[in-house]
């Protein structure tokens, strides 16, 4: 009784582990995702703005989405914000490139976060990349626009 006690233990530790190593993966997969910087994708130097915020890594989805969600302390002025909703247009651009689209979903709420982070979809017969951004009842506040308009450069090059 006592060996089929301990295998039903085993059996069961084993499982939760491997659910939690699907957890990684997706998560590693989503972290890379976020912090890869796309073939050609380089950050407007010339006309990029003296702030010191902007000397951070800005060549990533997840640079970009750290300095806009931040505006509010940051306080930006109008041009540098339309520095850096260029950026935001142009990185979508350069992942389409890449012929890897990616449209961002936000998800959370009252219905918390699906456990799925990132998941492929078929959208107008180009294979696309969906990051859901989870957000808390709260709401996504400066990262709504964030979104718009880097989901508007995906999906008019899907058209």
């Amino acid at each position: 009784m006592r060996s089929i006690l301990k295998i039903l233990c085993l059996l069961i530790g084993f499982i939760a582990k491997a659910q939690d190593v699907d957890n990684i993966k997706i998560d590693t997969i989503y972290n890379n995702l976020l912090n890869r910087t796309p073939k050609n994708f380089k950050v407007d130097e010339v006309s990029k703005p003296e702030n010191r915020f902007f000397k951070l890594n800005l060549n990533t989805i997840g640079g970009l989405e750290s300095i806009y969600q931040f505006q509010n302390e940051l306080k930006p002025n109008a041009t540098e914000i339309v520095w850096l909703n260029k950026q935001i247009d142009q990185i979508a651009l350069a992942f389409y490139l890449e012929e890897k689209p990616i449209l961002i979903r936000k998800v959370g709420g009252i219905d918390g976060c699906p456990t799925e982070n990132v998941y492929n979809e078929i959208i107008r017969g180009k294979n696309v990349t969906i990051l859901n951004f989870c957000f808390t009842c709260s709401g996504a506040g400066k990262l709504e626009e964030f979104i718009k308009i880097f989901n508007n450069r995906t999906n008019s090059l899907l058209k």
